[in-house]
């Protein structure tokens, strides 16, 4: 076997490097991931530590020799793989006892890859090389035996595997091969060009049929005419670099409408037995190759905002169940995408759903409810039928309490599509319309991972329990996506069947999936973690925002399977039993009434985040958020990338009025330079300022009741503060002074920034003494304070949590252990 020498290990050619290594690989395997973890944080009387939110993840420490190259890439990236714990417990006895919950949390194919492919090394030479017994694919972690001939996987421990040939020798150049500098061997997450066994059939075009709602309330609403424009301004952006893209659309309401493309001018078809839906055309005039058959399908979208300007034709009759049948008809020889747009109760036909059955939702008593509750089956046996074929869907769903959004969830949640819901959708308000266009384009236009399945793997007495995400599940193990969107997040519950043995502990997550552009991946994502037998390790060395999450996956279950008071309370008992651990098994105390309460520095932001989830709209149980707004902060709760998850949860609060002089410039790299975070705390707000909270779905700028003149002429070209309206706008005016540019350029980097998927943040203006309701609005976001809530009519006894401020929250934490 051919020995590794120092100019052909990656990342390893420098002396500095070597010393670093030589270091490290004499340090502890389970020592804390940063300088502080073991710092005990007092939390009674502080205010959270929100500056940790902008921490980068913490990282695993392993020896530098675990990986076979020692390379520097060897570990996957937590923008891919992350665990919940940067040590496991060598036994389940000390994960009890710790009360940490043990997840993985997975965003496969993360949005920052469309703007730089190779981030992630793709393999072509041909050799995929797996364990001959646990199939798990060859990686850093695997060790070469017997001379170099054969393996030992580091999953499963098998030792007969053969190295293959080409590791040595290069049969295309004929010279010796270099095995040290292979990419699967130096990184921690590849893809591998997927060879003939990996497929049942070749790679498939991407294909999106267009289901629209023409009923008279969608004609209200005038969703038409914007999505149109939005579809005619992304044609050119759809994915389509191999040229196979294929587009069809449906339009629906009392009957089904398909649109014939193949000709010179698009034809309108009409299929009123909504009972036995075909195709009345052939398939090939229905879904049309989108190059040859542009112009007729831009006419068509031209047309559609002037058929359907005035409902003098239109009914309030919607049979969206029978579209939807004709969709996957349409998409089944080739699989796709659906996108839906619907802007009424769907209630004739297959898939009618009773408003009555809403209504009775929406009186429940309030935290008595299920979250995410359907109202019908039929959608969920649509979404296995539509699973078989390889078909996705996403929803965009406008109106306020008429409609179902729980319901019309279904097909996206096991299909792994996303839901979009634009409660009181008006176009003639410009937010809302340039909102749904942008969201629409971004959609549209991104470069998604088709006909998936995804699949992990665990070291011997670690097992996967339970799976959270939008995918369907085959048993034992596979995780079925017939779509992969850009920043899709999963979770994982582990659990600890027998005693771990050894030093360091490997999951492998293994995803099989085509490209927008037609080609077939495997891509490997291989983490490797410390064993540990100290519960201090396991505090030390955990990510708390990883862990809010994992809480957050488990509560929104029990919501969905129980009650929403049962998520509450779930969340509540689990973040006491941590506490109490930490002081139990940590410190040695029990707090006192006299005494602090403490937890490490890796966990003191888990409190606050808690609260905030016990504030949110899903779990709100005052019973003053409408159904269809709980349902719709559950869908994010449960899909938001991870890098908006916490901001969603946790909003971020920011002083414009006397923000550092740099703040909203540009840094050498063109990148806006954000003010400095505060607390959610009303004790921050200062009458005369001007304050901006924003959550990755809305920014809310605050104008304080004693602004002066200047402020508000500067960012609104309004003379007093006595005449700021509040309310939505599309943006700020463009005013020419360094205020209002320097407030623009942060409102633009928060809106544009990748982090924040398919979502574009509504604005709006919230003048301190103007409209109570958006006022109030704001006050919700100030997470840390005590909330006050009217009664109602579906106000009940309900747990404190809503209402309580973070000093109380802590106190009750505190009395309860």
């Amino acid at each position: 076997m051919q020995q590794p020498n120092s100019n052909k290990r990656q990342s390893c050619t420098s002396a500095n490097h070597d010393k670093a290594l030589e270091h490290l690989s004499r340090m502890s395997i389970t020592s804390p991931v940063t300088v502080n973890k073991g710092f005990d944080v007092p939390l009674l009387g502080s205010a959270p530590l929100i500056s940790d939110f902008e921490l980068p993840s913490p990282i695993p420490r392993i020896p530098a020799n675990a990986s076979v190259t020692m390379s520097d890439e060897a570990q996957c990236p937590s923008t891919y793989q992350q665990c919940t714990l940067n040590a496991i417990p060598y036994n389940n006895s000390l994960l009890k006892k710790s009360k940490l919950p043990l997840s993985l949390l997975l965003e496969p194919y993360p949005r920052v890859q469309e703007q730089n492919r190779n981030q992630v090394p793709v393999i072509s030479h041909g050799t995929i090389t797996r364990c001959a017994r646990c199939k798990s694919f060859i990686n850093p972690f695997i060790q070469f035996i017997e001379g170099g001939l054969k393996w030992q996987c580091n999953i499963c421990g098998y030792d007969d595997n053969n190295v293959p040939p080409a590791y040595d020798w290069d049969h295309i150049t004929r010279q010796k091969a270099d095995r040290w500098s292979t990419p699967e061997l130096n990184y921690g997450c590849v893809d591998y060009v997927a060879s003939s066994e990996f497929m049942s059939r070749p790679p498939q075009p991407p294909v999106y049929v267009f289901v629209i709602d023409t009923t008279k309330q969608a004609i209200h609403t005038g969703i038409i005419p914007v999505l149109a424009e939005a579809l005619m301004a992304s044609i050119d952006r759809i994915p389509n670099s191999d040229g196979r893209a294929r587009v069809g659309f449906i339009t629906v309401s009392h009957a089904v409408g398909f649109y014939g493309l193949a000709n010179k001018e698009p034809e309108l078809l009409m299929m009123s037995d909504i009972d036995d839906i075909y195709l009345p055309r052939a398939h090939a005039d229905l879904v049309v190759n989108l190059i040859e058959a542009k112009s007729v399908v831009l006419d068509l979208l031209e047309r559609l905002k002037v058929m359907f300007a005035n409902d003098s034709f239109a009914t309030n009759d919607n049979c969206l169940g029978s579209a939807l049948k004709a969709a996957r008809q349409l998409l089944s020889p080739t699989g796709g995408k659906i996108i839906c747009f619907q802007a009424s109760l769907p209630n004739i036909g297959v898939g009618a759903l009773s408003s009555t059955a809403i209504h009775k939702q929406n009186t429940t008593a309030a935290g008595e409810n299920l979250l995410l509750e359907p109202t019908s089956e039929f959608y969920r046996l649509f979404a296995e039928e539509c699973t078989k074929s390889h078909v996705c869907a996403d929803m965009f769903v406008f109106g306020s309490q008429n409609i179902d959004v729980a319901t019309l969830n279904v097909i996206p949640r096991f299909t792994g599509g996303q839901t979009h819901y634009y409660p009181g959708f008006n176009a003639n308000n410009l937010g809302d319309s340039e909102k749904l266009k942008l969201e629409i384009k971004k959609l549209v236009r991104e470069q998604v991972g088709l006909e998936a399945i995804m699949r992990t793997k665990c070291s011997p007495g670690l097992a996967c329990k339970l799976y959270h995400g939008n995918f369907s599940f085959q048993l034992p193990d596979i995780l079925i996506l017939p779509n992969v969107p850009r920043d899709a997040s999963y979770c994982i519950d582990l659990c600890i069947e027998r005693e771990l043995q050894g030093d360091l502990a490997y999951f492998q997550t293994c995803m099989l999936y085509t490209t927008s552009a037609g080609e077939r991946f495997i891509r490997v994502m291989t983490t490797c973690l410390p064993i540990t037998r100290k519960i201090t390790q396991l505090f030390y060395n955990v990510d708390q925002q990883s862990t809010a999450r994992a809480m957050a996956y488990q509560a929104l279950d029990k919501a969905v399977t129980l009650k929403i008071r049962d998520g509450k309370e779930y969340l509540a008992q689990k973040t006491m039993a941590i506490c109490n651990a930490y002081n139990k098994e940590v410190i040695g105390t029990i707090p006192s009434k006299s005494a602090q309460l403490n937890v490490c520095r890796s966990l003191s932001l888990l409190p606050a985040m808690v609260l905030a989830l016990l504030k949110s709209e899903a779990f709100n149980d005052t019973g003053i958020v409408p159904t269809n707004i709980a349902t719709q902060s559950g869908i994010l709760l449960r899909t938001l990338p991870t890098s908006l998850w916490s901001r969603y949860v946790y909003p971020r609060l920011y002083s414009l009025h006397n923000m550092p002089i740099h703040a909203g410039t540009f840094d050498s790299s063109e990148k806006c330079i954000m003010p400095p975070s505060v607390n959610l705390s009303s004790e921050k707000l200062e009458r005369h300022g001007c304050y901006l909270v924003e959550n990755g779905q809305r920014i809310l700028l605050w104008i304080g009741k004693e602004a002066v003149p200047q402020l508000c002429s500067d960012l609104l070209n309004i003379q007093q503060v006595n005449q700021v309206k509040s309310g939505q706008i599309p943006s700020l005016p463009e005013l020419n002074n360094p205020f209002s540019e320097r407030v623009r350029r942060i409102i633009k980097n928060l809106r544009t920034d990748l982090r924040h998927s398919n979502f574009y943040p509504s604005l709006y203006v919230v003048r301190e003494d103007g409209e109570p309701m958006l006022r109030n609005w704001f006050m919700t976001h100030l997470l840390e304070d005590r909330q006050h809530f009217a009664t109602g009519s579906r106000f009940q006894k309900t747990s404190p949590y809503s209402a309580m401020s973070y000093y109380q929250w802590l106190g009750h934490i505190k009395d309860g252990i």
